[in-house]
């Protein structure tokens, strides 16, 4: 697993420990964070894979 796969799977486990109204907001911010990290993930795997073509 790589460093940003790591920290997408923290944050996505972190926003769902949280519930309730007031929590809300955290757990989106935690949600989207996730998805950015995940994000960062694919496209190292794209860079590295084009790298690998060249």
């Amino acid at each position: 697993m790589t460093m940003f796969a790591e920290y997408a799977e923290s944050r996505a486990d972190r926003a769902a420990d949280r519930s309730g109204e007031e929590e809300q907001t955290g757990a989106i911010g935690l949600g989207l964070s996730a998805i950015a990290y995940a994000l960062l993930d694919v496209a190292a795997a794209i860079r590295e894979n084009t790298e690998a073509r060249q």
